[in-house]
């Protein structure tokens, strides 16, 4: 299992340098380990033994550079998920514009679960996954009880293919089509529920 990335640091500073090195990748790394909860606490001998001989790692993984680039991996893992989610989501604005209200119309309306924007403490601005408007310009139907039902960590990504995914129990359709469709609330609800998201 050893990773890719050989020298995370060195990879990471030139990355840095070449957005015009905001900060140097030391910083950047104690950043990304505060945000993540701190340093992993010391192996035992056992747990070591263990991961070498039956998970299929190395002591260059076990290593603090070993270490270092999961953490890296993961974080940019994690960014290009986040990425994904937002891909083509729309701004405050643009909704407005999209249902034809004013910009304080459409944050109140998140703010009842009426409208999903799942970054809101983003400084870049809300941002509006697309699946939630039909085709027609309107909303989907029934957000303000299917979205709740999601766990709270749950991640836009998953929603959104949740969303987005026909459903044996919905005649094959998704959520978004079979609600657009005046489909009942309660059956996605039920679903949610029964996937075990909750």
């Amino acid at each position: 299992m050893s990773s890719a990335i050989m020298d995370p640091a060195g990879e990471l500073s030139r990355a840095l340098h070449r957005r015009g090195d905001p900060m140097s990748a030391r910083a950047f790394l104690e950043v990304l380990q505060e945000a993540a909860g701190g340093s992993s606490a010391p192996l035992t001998a056992g747990e070591r033994e263990f991961l070498l001989s039956h998970a299929g790692m190395s002591e260059e993984d076990l290593s603090e550079q070993g270490r270092a680039a999961t953490r890296l991996e993961l974080a940019r893992d994690r960014f290009a998920l986040d990425a994904a989610a937002l891909e083509g989501a729309l701004s405050t604005s643009e909704v407005a514009a999209l249902l034809g209200r004013a910009e304080a119309n459409v944050r109140r309306s998140r703010l009842s679960g009426d409208l999903y924007a799942p970054n809101p403490g983003d400084p870049a601005g809300l941002r509006f996954p697309r699946w939630q408007f039909t085709s027609a310009g309107g909303v989907v139907p029934g957000l303000r009880r299917i979205i709740p039902a999601f766990p709270r960590d749950a991640h836009p990504l998953a929603v959104a293919r949740f969303m987005t995914r026909p459903h044996e129990d919905l005649d094959g359709m998704s959520p978004v089509e079979w609600l657009a469709g005046d489909g009942p609330v309660d059956p996605v609800v039920t679903l949610v529920e029964d996937l075990g998201y909750v």
